[in-house]
């Protein structure tokens, strides 16, 4: 298998890295500010997602099968949104399968459970953002997976703007 993990030197994004190449898989990633440290079996591009020509030249130079898009720019819009929605594009023009990571908090937390069924109602900007770039996903890669992040001590934290 052949991956890129767009945002992999970020938490999450690191650990799938680490897991990819330790199951043997030919693993590339990106980061945007600083470069992590050098692992065995890994090719690192920088990427800033507010480049779109950068995005495509990544993704045609890892040739990867699927894509992980584990990015947050926090309430960045040009980074949450604007940015899966390119990584996106340029998964389903590579024909790559695409994997988009969410966050729980495109909900407003009003509701003691949600599923996949329920609409999103965010209250912050980057719950807004995540949102935005779901929607993108959905209709630039429908055969993408979106995975909502739950995080669990989000709960002890006021929701709001």
């Amino acid at each position: 298998m052949k991956v890129l993990v767009v945002g992999g030197s970020g938490f999450l994004g690191a650990e799938l890295v680490r897991q990819a190449a330790a199951a043997g898989w030919v693993t590339a990633a990106t980061y945007c500010s600083s470069r992590p440290a050098a692992g065995p079996g890994v090719s690192w591009h920088r990427l800033d997602l507010r480049e779109p020509e950068r995005i495509e030249e990544v993704v045609a130079a890892a040739a990867p099968r699927a894509v992980v898009d584990v990015t947050s720019g926090d309430a960045d819009w040009a980074v949450t949104a604007d940015g899966s929605a390119r990584v996106a594009a340029a998964a389903a023009r590579h024909g790559c399968r695409l994997v988009h990571v969410s966050s729980d908090a495109v909900f407003s937390g009003s509701r003691v459970h949600y599923d996949e069924t329920c609409l999103p109602d965010p209250v912050t900007p980057y719950g807004a953002a995540k949102a935005a770039a779901e929607t993108a996903v959905r209709i630039l890669a429908p055969d993408a997976a979106v995975v909502r992040a739950y995080l669990a001590d989000r709960r002890a934290r006021p929701v709001g703007p």
